[in-house]
């Protein structure tokens, strides 16, 4: 080796550090994968929260309510079936 010099000179890679910038912008953990995974998991879990439960909730309801319409007629049906026909 380089007689003491340690390992040698070091390559781009390791030399390699983001702009400052990015560090005052994103914070110094935003390069790390887990990090922006969990930024688009606790995203899509508020895009859930704020738009398919709503939604979701709205539907069943609607659902019920026709459903009791439903029952209603056939209930009012099934009356004007146990009557007699008038002629």
């Amino acid at each position: 080796m380089g007689g003491g010099k340690g390992w040698g000179k070091p390559n781009a890679l390791c030399t390699f550090r983001p702009p400052v910038s990015l560090n005052l912008v994103y914070g110094p953990y935003m390069n790390d994968s887990d990090a922006l995974f969990f930024v688009l998991m606790a995203g899509l879990a508020g895009t859930m929260t704020l738009l398919y439960f709503p939604l979701r909730i709205f539907l069943t309801i609607t659902a019920r309510s026709r459903r009791l319409k439903l029952l209603q007629r056939i209930r009012r049906l099934r009356d004007e079936l146990g009557q007699p026909l008038e002629s």
